[in-house]
């Protein structure tokens, strides 16, 4: 099964569409007259006449065709009675409609709509149904398939594609803006937020290298998810016994945080205060911060070892953290995948990894897909690395992409960095208005 990358974060298909890797085209082809791409003209209707087993079957000028149920159509009349205008709440009882219900009169009207009327207990009750609305709801009777689990029809037109980077890639279009630029205009924050949905992570510069200032940042565009690490914490070499690895000097391999929650945060932001100059040392101080895109080397995974890419997918794998007197833990496989084998979400965090409990034939191909996995990972050409310098604010989905630092000698270096995490729909949510608006000025 090929596949594509979703979001809650779904890479979905326009013209021209997102990446070239195989494992990520099927579906999008379908979706391709959906986005709301200005240049797109519309569709319209072409002719619709009653169907087999209470369908009409609907012929855009775009030579596609749907065959829509009368129970559907009934059920998601767009008319102010079903559906309230300033929520966009739907008003209409589903369970009580008729499932035989038939149309007393089907055509298309003067303004190129399809128009029905029903007969209901009440007398009678009309529908309008724009083309363009049709043929966005349609594309799951075109393509016979199941389009709302991968990509919500209202949100999709409204994103660009993800792009899929490595170490080449994203530093030939590296994602950063000012902090300026990003806190004093909307379309700034539009422009990062839309660098941080493409590439899953964004970089602000020149943010004041002030305590809380990362609040600020986040409020800009949704609000701070509190964790059993406070409203914010500080990565700061803190040697208390007990206390988080990340708070000493040693490496941290790559890892997504917070496996052990029942959800995982999805948006994570760390703010630079203080850090060695390495331009003032004759060797590398350390504490180097990298990314690397997950969802790039699971499609690569599919794409070059299914078998791997399979096991992956399909092995739940235990994650635990005993921190601070308090003990979380959480089942997860290290890829998770919807119903379609579409890439959600990535897990992974070797520190955090309690032994495997699985029938003893899938102990090895595990630890041969985990290698494969993680191997390709740390390969030097995937990894985004720099050296955070103060006033650096680095966000990055922490469902996607995989960070994690250089060791550091902490009798050495001075490194001070704060961090938070965000619910990510909230960030998208805003997102997505901003979008709306850009679109509606074109």
């Amino acid at each position: 099964m090929s596949m594509r990358l979703s979001t809650v974060l779904v890479k979905r298909t326009v013209v021209p569409l997102l990446q070239t890797s195989r494992a990520l085209h099927t579906r999008e082809k379908s979706l391709v007259s959906v986005r709301a791409d200005p240049a797109i003209v519309p569709p319209s209707l072409m002719s619709v006449l009653p169907a087999h087993h209470l369908t009409t079957k609907v012929i855009f000028d775009t030579h596609t065709t749907a065959d829509f149920k009368y129970i559907w159509l009934r059920d998601n009349c767009q008319c102010p009675k079903c559906v309230d205008p300033s929520t966009k709440q739907k008003l209409v009882d589903s369970p009580a409609l008729d499932l035989n219900i038939k149309p007393l009169s089907l055509n298309i009207n003067g303004e190129g709509k399809l128009e029905i009327t029903w007969s209901e207990d009440a007398g009678t009750h009309k529908s309008e149904y724009d083309p363009a609305w049709l043929f966005k709801y349609g594309q799951s009777f075109m393509q016979n398939n199941f389009a709302s689990d991968s990509a919500d029809m209202d949100i999709m037109p409204l994103r660009p594609e993800f792009e899929l980077w490595d170490r080449t890639t994203i530093w030939s279009s590296f994602p950063e803006m000012s902090y300026n630029e990003m806190m004093e205009s909307d379309s700034g924050l539009r422009q990062w937020l839309d660098m941080f949905y493409k590439y899953g992570v964004a970089v602000l510069r020149g943010v004041p290298t002030e305590a809380g200032k990362i609040v600020d940042v986040v409020k800009r565009f949704a609000y701070v998810k509190e964790t059993q690490y406070g409203h914010i914490f500080d990565v700061i070499n803190k040697p208390v016994e007990g206390s988080h690895l990340a708070y000493s000097g040693v490496a941290l391999a790559h890892h997504t945080d917070m496996n052990y929650r029942e959800k995982s945060p999805g948006m994570q932001l760390l703010h630079c205060l203080k850090a060695n100059d390495p331009k003032m040392s004759d060797s590398d101080p350390g504490g180097r911060s990298f990314f690397t895109d997950g969802f790039r080397i699971a499609s690569w995974l599919e794409e070059n070892e299914p078998a791997a890419f399979h096991v992956l997918t399909s092995t739940p794998i235990r994650f635990s953290i005993k921190n601070e007197g308090r003990q979380y833990s959480a089942l997860w496989p290290i890829l998770c995948t919807n119903a379609e084998g579409d890439v959600t979400e990535v897990h992974y965090n070797n520190r955090t990894m309690k032994p495997l409990q699985a029938p003893t034939h899938v102990v090895t191909p595990f630890y041969h897909a985990y290698k494969l996995f993680s191997d390709k990972l740390r390969d030097p050409a995937s990894c985004l690395e720099f050296n955070m310098v103060p006033g650096d604010l680095v966000a990055f989905n922490n469902r996607r992409v995989l960070h994690g630092r250089t060791s550091f000698d902490a009798t050495r270096v001075d490194r001070h960095l704060q961090g938070c995490y965000v619910d990510i729909d909230e960030a998208f949510s805003k997102y997505d208005s901003l979008q709306t608006r850009f679109y509606r000025k074109l």
